[in-house]
């Protein structure tokens, strides 16, 4: 059999949680196109009639953690604050299974999607809703009630590769405050697919978070 690969990353997912949860586990869809039929040369292959589906967190070993059958969607409970993702095999009536797809895109989000709706202690990170987002995500982020006329706030998105793609205008008030990013640089420019990183600066505090752009 031919491998199963996984649909191009904007069919990959779909974020199934909500807004306003304080989610411990996100559940995510991942969708795979099906082992062909037929080979390159138009030879019949062996009919995939299930796929084992395989999971990495962070750095760690694959592990099985699915068989699905008849079926091409998987929904994993994403744990937070933990860079997964997933790879897929076929198998046939007798037993014999395909090749792997490739890894999966990442996925990955914070403890806590939201903050909360007082003024925080100190300046925090409230985290990203939805990640992994396609087209926008929203970034929530606290100011405390003794933030100093010249302290510094600043509010920006890194790439992985640690050059700066965006720096938002930020509300200096006391309280909770949400900025929207459309996957774009300062210059309006559309960022490519991958993973991103938020970092806030509030006085002496810096805060970071990771997202996933997805397309």
């Amino acid at each position: 059999m031919k491998h199963a690969a996984i649909i191009g990353t904007m069919l990959a997912f779909s974020a199934l949680g909500t807004a306003d949860a304080l989610a411990q586990a996100e559940p995510v869809s991942f969708h795979w196109a099906p082992s062909p039929a037929f080979d390159g040369q138009g030879n019949p292959r062996s009919e995939a009639v299930g796929y084992q589906v395989w999971l990495r967190r962070d750095s760690g070993s694959p592990e099985q953690v699915a068989t699905v059958m008849g079926d091409t969607v998987y929904t994993l409970q994403a744990e937070a604050g933990v860079v997964q993702r997933i790879r897929v095999c076929g198998f046939d009536l007798e037993g014999r299974i395909s090749p792997f797809s490739e890894w999966s895109d990442p996925v990955y989000f914070e403890d806590e999607i939201r903050g909360g709706d007082g003024v925080p202690g100190a300046g925090a990170l409230g985290g990203n809703y939805p990640n992994p987002f396609n087209p926008e995500t929203r970034i929530r982020y606290g100011i405390p009630d003794d933030l100093a006329t010249g302290d510094p706030v600043r509010l920006e998105i890194f790439g992985i590769d640690g050059r700066r793609v965006r720096t938002f205008a930020v509300d200096r008030t006391a309280g909770w405050h949400e900025v929207t990013w459309d996957g774009t640089n300062d210059r309006g420019v559309v960022q490519s697919t991958g993973m991103y990183v938020t970092r806030l600066v509030v006085g002496a505090r810096v805060q970071t978070g990771k997202m996933t752009m997805l397309k």
